[in-house]
């Protein structure tokens, strides 16, 4: 395949308004286009989104890291459980919930929250517990 085309666009900010050039892949939406202008903006708002964006899009790539593709050998989960936690993420990004723990086989639980600070917290526990029985 070959590299996307990009050029220059111009678009209003979504927060302020102002008009801001970014480059960019051609053929963008408008919604896109302004989105991507909020990130090139520095009005208060913008400034705020784009952080809260960066905060769920490492938090992402924290479960990819402790539970998906990106985990360690023995480390990774199946799909449906990544996209489970991946959905928690956003939700808790959104702010529809405040925290989420799933217990999964194997004494693993994953833990998302979100702390005082705003940031989103990605947790593995691994519990091993031994017990003989005469």
């Amino acid at each position: 395949m070959g590299k996307v085309k990009e050029s220059m666009h111009t678009a209003p900010c979504m927060f302020c308004g102002q008009m801001v050039q970014f480059m960019a892949k051609d053929l963008l939406g408008e919604e896109e286009a302004q989105e991507l202008a909020a990130m090139h903006c520095s009005c208060a708002e913008a400034l705020e989104y784009k952080k809260e964006k960066n905060r769920k899009e490492n938090a992402l790539k924290n479960v990819s890291k402790l539970f998906g593709e990106d985990a360690g050998e023995g480390k990774r989960v199946n799909d449906e459980i990544v996209e489970i936690l991946m959905a928690a993420v956003k939700e808790i990004y959104t702010g529809g919930l405040a925290k989420v723990t799933l217990n999964l086989r194997g004494g693993v639980k994953a833990s998302i929250s979100q702390n005082a600070k705003g940031e989103i917290n990605v947790e593995r526990i691994e519990t091993r517990k031994q017990k003989l029985t005469e």
